[in-house]
């Protein structure tokens, strides 16, 4: 043991003297400290954009709730209360605009995940909900992976390659030096020696991964003791990570190859495992599970709404009351009624087709996570999406919450509708509070 731990202090000293290692530990906390700024810039950005619509959906409250209470005697102030009290709406403007926004967790500056890719908020009004959801464009499966430069970034795609800087040549400078028979005339076993050399870099590697986690924590402003079940996570997928590396590249050693074959194995194998092996699974997940056609849905659309026009209200009205029998039957002549009750009617419709999409997006998906093992990089960066909260999944979560908060906004204002009642003060108050929730 003795032995053991003096070959660890020799070996500690030799690198810290070897300038290039500095050069390389240096680099990595750089560009880890900037994967972090330029995280946590992002999300600030998403913060102040839902920090925006929020405000603008209070003002929006603030003015329907002095509307509300105007002397109507006045023409004047007869435009504003009506806008404030009819749930159609006054003139072309629709009653209100809602705003569903989706949090982020305390530390998904540190993995963006697909909170670059899909929308952070949504603005609702009584119109149909597909076309407020289905705005964007797909993305490419392997690029929602791998995300922007962040500390998962560098972790991921960088850190591999300090393993490989500071592991190629263990064997080889041993050997090329002259040293190697003078280590293994004096050591009890070579295997101990290189055992030790092998540690010291893995825990060289693990103590600036842990270095950058813990800034990282710092800079986004999150208390590890508060969250240190958050910590220990992104902790633990790091020290298996750089194990999973130190192992290839103890292997590499094993060969017992010369520095510039080292090193290019090394390379090689980074390569593979962190740009090409994404392409073949993006590859596969193409080639078996085409990316639906988003165009599909919007050509359904409007079909669906031409048809809505040109029939005759009673057309509308019936698919409506099919579905809705809590309604009381309404006079065809009413348009508001039948206005609203037609995008009701064109989600209903739209059903069978978003149901399909979705059910391939989520074929794509699963196909993904069944062959992401062939992707080392891609795997741990799913893995700390799903720890940051900024995974695909929690994206379908905000969806489904929308979907949820549209429909329980949509059944107020039908009642209304349907019932000929205006909202009161304290109807505007109810969807005030249920908009913060």
């Amino acid at each position: 043991m003795n032995t053991f731990f003096h070959i660890l202090r020799f070996e500690w000293k030799l690198l810290w003297r070897s300038n290039m290692v500095k050069l390389l530990l240096l680099v990595m906390l750089g560009v880890g400290v900037y994967g972090i700024y330029f995280g946590k810039f992002e999300i600030e950005k998403q913060n102040i954009r839902i920090a925006e619509v929020k405000n603008y959906e209070q003002a929006q409250f603030d003015s329907l709730l002095n509307w509300v209470n105007l002397d109507t005697s006045n023409i004047a102030n007869k435009a504003n209360f009506d806008k404030a009290v009819l749930p159609e709406g006054a003139g072309r403007s629709f009653h209100f605009t809602y705003c569903k926004t989706h949090e982020a967790s305390p530390i998904a500056g540190l993995c963006l995940g697909q909170r670059d890719l899909f929308p952070v908020y949504y603005q609702l009004n009584m119109r149909d909900l597909t076309r407020q959801l289905n705005t964007g464009e797909l993305v490419n499966p392997m690029k929602l992976l791998n995300g922007n430069f962040d500390l998962s970034y560098v972790f991921i795609f960088l850190l591999p390659l300090l393993v490989v800087s500071l592991f190629f040549n263990l064997y080889a400078n041993e050997k090329e030096g002259g040293t190697l028979s003078l280590l293994l005339a004096q050591s009890k076993s070579i295997d101990i020696v290189f055992l030790g050399k092998g540690i010291l870099r893995y825990l060289i590697v693990l103590g600036v991964s842990t270095l950058l986690l813990i800034l990282g924590f710092l800079i986004q402003g999150v208390s590890i003791i508060e969250h240190a079940n958050l910590f220990f996570q992104w902790f633990q997928s790091i020290l298996i990570y750089s194990f999973f590396w130190s192992l290839i590249m103890a292997w590499i050693v094993a060969l017992k190859k010369g520095t510039s074959i080292s090193a290019i194995l090394g390379l090689g194998i980074w390569l593979i495992l962190t740009l090409i092996s994404p392409t073949l699974l993006n590859l596969l997940v193409s080639a078996n599970k085409p990316l639906p056609n988003r165009t599909e849905v919007r050509h359904t659309v409007r079909e669906i709404n031409d048809k809505n026009w040109e029939a005759p209200k009673s057309y509308v009205f019936n698919k409506f009351h099919a579905e809705n029998p809590q309604f009381p039957k309404e006079d065809t002549t009413h348009f508001y009624s039948w206005y609203y009750a037609g995008f009701s009617v064109m989600d209903k419709e739209l059903e069978p087709l978003i149901e399909k999409f979705e059910s391939q997006v989520n074929s794509r998906n699963n196909l993904l996570e069944k062959w992401i093992w062939i992707s080392p990089a891609a795997l741990i960066h799913e893995h700390l999406a799903s720890i940051s909260k900024t995974n695909r999944k929690s994206h379908l979560n905000f969806v489904e919450s929308t979907k949820d908060y549209h429909q329980r906004l949509r059944t107020i204002y039908l009642t209304k509708l349907f019932s000929k009642e205006n909202f009161t003060e304290q109807d505007l108050k109810k969807l005030q509070d249920m908009s913060r929730q």
